[in-house]
């Protein structure tokens, strides 16, 4: 349980860092001159970061172990998070996003080791307990970024995420190295790609976050613009969603997986 309290603690600062900046990254795309159209390519660009490298994410963890998987995901996220808020051309900063997508392989490696050190804990428990810690820190992020982009500019809310980067990156490097058995007659890849059950529900998961998805790119520049609202109060709206984002992890973790998927579900239905 010691790794999972010091894992917890990283992804709180890192959901707090992380919070600071993310929910205001449209805003500060305008703000270097961006058209909604080039916002919208540079988010999908940070969208082809997260998509190409879970696969050999996965299959490097099974290898080698979660934890250098981990801490490379951390070290580059830093290097992001920096490039980001050193940048002083848009096309240095979209190379910054695109960093910062591609350390989302990192969900692999992590739920294999938060799996492997829950103790006596279950699966779902221990996952959303880390996750909570996660958007805990993100539920005190967007407020503290849209004070400092409201006072100081939202460069400045880049320059304190990646410092405190830095520290989360130092406190993952803490955790003990885990090695993950092969559970006894685990499908391997072949069979997952004939197994219906398992492609149906990899369709119904695409579907759920492209509708979920779809309209928060842009939300940011609309409360701003449209709505007229400060980074301040934008920041107060992302918090008080982060609140349920928590509530949510902490109840549904309760719950059977199906029915938490369900219901999670259900909860983001108009």
């Amino acid at each position: 349980m010691r790794d999972l309290g010091l894992l917890s603690i990283a992804l709180f600062i890192w959901g707090f860092g992380e919070g600071i900046f993310l929910v205001f990254q449209p805003i500060y795309l305008e703000q270097f001159g961006a058209t909604p159209a080039v916002i919208g390519l540079a988010l999908a660009f940070y969208g082809i970061g997260q998509l190409i490298t879970h696969i050999p994410a996965g299959y490097l963890s099974d290898r080698i172990g979660p934890k250098p998987l981990m801490v490379a995901a951390w070290i580059l996220g830093t290097i992001a998070a920096w490039t980001m808020a050193l940048s002083a051309t848009l096309p240095v900063f979209i190379l910054g996003m695109m960093i910062y997508g591609a350390t989302l392989f990192v969900m692999s490696p992590l739920n294999s080791y938060i799996t492997a050190s829950r103790g006596k804990l279950r699966v779902g428990r221990a996952i959303t307990l880390t996750s909570a810690s996660f958007n805990l820190g993100g539920v005190l992020g967007p407020t503290i970024g849209g004070m400092i982009g409201d006072l100081s500019g939202l460069k400045t809310s880049y320059l304190l995420a990646a410092i405190l980067f830095v520290f989360s990156t130092l406190t993952v490097l803490m955790i003990r190295p885990r090695t993950i058995a092969s559970e006894p007659g685990e499908a391997d890849a072949g069979n997952l790609r004939q197994n219906r059950s398992y492609l149906i529900y990899l369709g119904v998961v695409f579907v759920a976050l492209f509708a979920t998805y779809l309209p928060q790119p842009l939300a940011p520049n609309f409360l701003e613009n449209q709505q007229n609202l400060s980074l301040q109060q934008i920041g107060w709206l992302f918090s008080i969603m982060g609140i349920g984002i928590v509530v949510l992890h902490l109840l549904l973790g309760q719950l059977h997986t199906r029915l938490g998927l369900m219901a999670s579900q259900l909860a983001v239905a108009d």
